[in-house]
C-alpha cells in the first residue's frame, strides 16, 4: 500500500516521541511540510503520545511549537474524549500536569467519555468524566488541591450519568481512599459550595448519601452520616450525638434512603438496618405511630374478611323445584328481586356493600403502585408486599367479578366468591410481618413456595402429563367397570396427582393383558413418589437454613416497609414528623435531627475522639440550648428495631 503524506508524518512524529528526540521533534514541528496534528491507531495525538511515556521536556516542546494542541481529545470509542490532562492524571505525574494547566488545559469541561471508563461491559474502571473526578478517584492529593483551588475546577459539574466527584467517590472500590479523598475535597471548598454540591442529584435522584444507600456501601454510608453528626456531650465513654435525617427520613421526598432500604433487592443494601441513624429512626416511628396503626389496620382487615365471609356464608339461596333437582343439586341463586325483600337480606346488603367498597379501596391503594414500580418490582420484593399485593389486587378484581354475577342472578357466583375467600383469609399471613416470632417465617414461606415449589411443580407438571396419558391409553379397552376413576382423562390426571402424595392407587384388573402397565406404574412411583418428593424436601430444607441466616433481617426489612407504607397512607392533618427540628436546637432552620445515645471505644486514640460542639445561632441564648438538651436526653433509645 502506497504511504500517504498523513501516514509518514504519523510515523515520523510518533517515532521521535517515542525515542525522547527533544531537538528533532522542534525541527520537525517547525517544517510547513509536517502535520502536527496527526493522530495514532487510537486516536491519540502526540501530545497524548509524550504524556503517557512521561516525557516532560518534549512535552514542553510539543506545547511551545503548537499550543492548540492541548485540549485536543482521543477519537478512538475505547478512548474517546480523554485529553492530556486526562492522562497526566491517571499517572500521576504532577510536573506534567501543573505545565498543562499553566499552559492552558481545560480543567474545567474535559469529558472523557469513552468505553473504558464508564459503566458498562467493556467498563475497566469508573472514575467519571472530569479531570477532577480522575484526580480524586487516583487518590492524589496535591493533584486534587491543584484543581480546585488554583484552577477552580467545578465541584458541581455533572457527567452523562449525572455523577459530581462525590457520587463518583461513591462508586470505589477502595473505600478508606474515598472517604480520605471525600473529606479532603469538601474541606477546600468552601461550606456554601459543598452543601450545594452534597445534595445535587444524578440522573436516577440519588445524592451521594443516597447513591451510598443504593449501593449497599456500608463504609461511605456510615463516613457520609458521621460527617453530619453533632456532638451534645460526652461523659466517659458516652455521648449524646444528633445525627442530621435529610435525605434518610421519608419526609417530603419520594426517594429517601428508608424508601431504598426498605426496596431494594440486594443484600447489602438490606444491612444498613442495623446502621445508626436509620436503626434508631425506624424504631422511634414504630413506637410513635406505626406499631398502633398496624394492629388498627391489621384489626380492620380481619373484621373486614369476618363480614365478607359471613355474608357469603348467607348468599341468597333458594330450594329447587323437585321436577329441576337431582340427586347433588337442592338449591339455586336467586334473582337480584328475590335476593333483597327480608330484614335480614338488608342487613346482609349492607355488608356486601362493606364488602364491595372495600374492595374498591384496596385496589385503587394497590394499582398506583403497581404502575409507578412495575410488575417485576411490585411482585418480585417480598418486604414491601411481594406476591400478597398481586393477591389483593386479585381478590379485588374477584369481588367485582361477583357483584356482576349477583347483578345477573347467575349460578357462577359461587366461583369469585370461592377463590375471593381463599385468597382474602391467605393474605392475612401478611399480618404476621408485624410480630417478630411470625414474621420471619413468613417470608421464609415466601422464599419456598416462589423459589422451589414453583419451579419443582413445573417439572413435576410435565412429567404427570406423561404419564396420566400413558396410563389412559391402557385402559381405554378395559372394562369402565374394573377401575371407574380412569374413565375419564381429567380423572386419571387427579388420581397422577393423588398418587404423587402416596395418597391413593390404582387397582390394577389381574387379568390385564397389558404387562407394560406393571413396569410403567413402578417406574412413575420410583420416580415421582419417591425421587422428586425427597428432591423437593431437600430443596426446601436448603432454603430454609439459608433463609434461616438472614431471617430477623429480613424481617427488619419487612417491618421497615410497612412503616413506611403507613406513613404514606396516614392523612396529612395526622402525620406527626419523627425528630427534633433544628431551629430548636440552634442548628440549621428546616432540617430535622435525631439524638442517639453511643458508647465510644476507650481504645480509641484520644485525637479520633469526639468533642462535644455545640452549634448555636447567633442570636441563641444557652438557657435555650440547655432546655432543648434536656429533651433529646429524653428521647429513649432502643437496640431492637421493635419490640413486640
Amino acid at each position: 500500500m502506497e504511504e500517504t503524506p498523513q501516514t509518514r508524518d504519523s510515523c515520523l512524529l510518533f517515532h521521535t516521541v517515542a525515542s525522547n528526540d527533544c531537538t528533532a521533534m522542534r525541527t520537525l514541528l517547525q517544517r510547513e511540510d509536517i502535520d502536527p496534528s496527526v493522530r495514532g491507531s487510537l486516536g491519540e495525538t502526540i501530545l497524548h503520545y509524550a504524556v503517557l511515556h512521561g516525557q516532560k521536556e518534549m512535552v514542553n516542546i510539543i506545547l511551545d511549537c503548537v499550543p492548540s494542541i492541548i485540549n485536543e481529545t482521543m477519537v478512538s470509542d475505547m478512548y474517546r474524549g480523554e485529553t492530556a490532562l486526562h492522562i497526566a492524571i491517571l499517572k500521576q505525574d504532577l510536573d506534567i500536569v501543573h505545565l498543562l494547566l499553566k499552559n492552558g488545559a481545560d480543567a474545567s469541561h474535559s469529558r472523557a467519555t469513552c468505553t473504558c471508563l464508564a459503566p458498562g461491559t467493556e467498563c475497566l474502571c469508573y472514575f467519571g468524566e472530569y479531570p477532577l473526578s480522575f484526580a480524586a478517584c487516583t487518590g492524589n492529593e496535591k493533584i486534587t488541591k491543584l484543581l480546585l483551588v488554583k484552577y477552580g475546577a467545578p465541584l458541581t459539574a455533572q457527567d452523562s450519568l449525572g455523577n459530581t466527584v462525590l457520587h463518583t467517590l461513591v462508586l470505589q472500590q477502595n473505600k478508606a481512599l474515598a472517604c480520605h479523598m471525600y473529606d479532603l475535597i469538601l474541606d477546600l471548598v468552601p461550606l456554601k459550595d459543598s452543601q450545594s454540591a452534597e445534595h445535587l442529584e444524578n440522573n436516577d435522584g440519588f445524592t451521594p448519601l443516597k447513591l451510598a444507600a443504593n449501593e449497599g456501601n456500608i463504609e461511605m454510608f456510615r463516613y457520609l452520616v458521621n460527617r453530619k453528626k453533632k456532638v451534645y456531650w460526652t461523659i466517659g465513654t458516652i455521648s449524646y450525638s444528633i445525627y442530621d435525617l435529610t435525605n434518610i427520613d421519608t419526609w417530603m421526598t419520594q426517594k429517601s434512603v428508608l424508601d431504598i432500604i426498605a426496596s431494594s433487592q440486594k443484600p447489602q443494601v438490606r444491612k444498613l438496618v442495623d446502621v445508626t441513624p436509620v436503626k434508631e429512626l425506624l424504631s422511634q416511628k414504630w413506637k410513635s405511630f406505626g406499631y398502633k396503626s398496624f394492629l388498627v389496620w391489621m384489626l380492620s382487615y380481619l373484621t373486614y374478611m369476618v363480614i365478607f365471609t359471613t355474608v357469603s356464608l348467607y348468599r341468597p339461596l333458594k330450594p329447587l323445584p323437585p321436577e329441576e333437582g337431582d340427586s347433588i343439586m337442592v338449591m339455586k341463586q336467586k334473582n337480584i328481586c328475590e335476593s333483597y325483600r327480608s330484614s335480614e337480606d338488608f342487613v346482609r346488603l349492607a355488608g356486601e356493600i362493606i364488602t364491595l367498597f372495600g374492595a374498591i379501596f384496596i385496589l385503587v391503594s394497590e394499582i398506583p403502585l403497581l404502575i409507578k414500580l412495575g410488575p417485576k418490582k411490585y411482585v418480585g420484593n417480598a418486604s414491601t408486599g411481594g406476591p400478597f399485593s398481586l393477591l389483593m389486587v386479585g381478590y379485588s378484581l374477584l369481588i367485582f367479578s361477583a357483584a356482576i354475577l349477583r347483578a345477573l342472578g347467575h349460578e357462577g357466583e359461587a366461583i369469585p366468591l370461592s377463590l375471593a375467600l381463599i385468597i382474602g383469609w391467605c393474605n392475612s399471613i401478611y399480618f404476621a410481618r408485624g410480630f417478630k416470632m411470625l414474621g420471619q417465617f413468613s417470608i421464609m414461606i415466601q422464599k419456598i413456595i416462589f423459589a422451589d415449589l414453583l419451579c419443582w411443580f413445573c417439572l413435576v407438571f410435565i412429567i404427570i402429563i406423561g404419564f396420566s396419558s400413558a396410563f389412559y391409553v391402557m385402559y381405554q379397552t378395559q372394562k369402565p367397570e374394573s377401575n371407574p376413576y380412569l374413565d375419564d382423562f381429567s380423572k386419571m390426571l387427579y388420581i397422577a396427582i393423588e398418587m404423587m402424595m402416596g395418597l391413593t392407587d390404582i387397582q390394577i384388573p389381574t387379568d390385564t393383558s397389558f404387562p407394560l402397565f406393571y413396569i410403567a406404574y413402578s417406574v412413575y412411583m420410583v420416580f415421582v413418589y419417591l425421587l422428586l418428593v425427597t428432591m423437593l424436601v431437600a430443596m426446601m430444607e436448603t432454603t430454609y437454613w439459608r433463609i434461616a441466616q438472614e431471617r430477623e433481617e429480613l424481617w427488619k426489612i419487612q417491618v421497615a416497609a410497612t412503616i413506611l407504607l403507613i406513613e404514606r397512607r396516614i392523612p396529612k392533618f395526622l402525620k406527626v414528623r419523627t425528630g427534633i427540628p433544628g431551629n430548636s436546637l440552634g442548628l440549621d432552620d428546616g432540617k430535622w435531627y435525631i439524638g442517639v445515645e453511643e458508647i465510644l471505644n476507650e481504645n480509641m486514640p484520644e485525637k479520633m475522639k469526639p468533642t462535644a460542639t455545640i452549634c448555636k445561632k447567633s442570636m441563641l441564648c444557652w438557657d435555650k440550648i440547655r432546655k432543648n438538651i434536656s429533651l433529646i436526653i429524653s428521647m429513649n433509645d432502643s437496640s431492637e428495631i421493635t419490640v413486640l
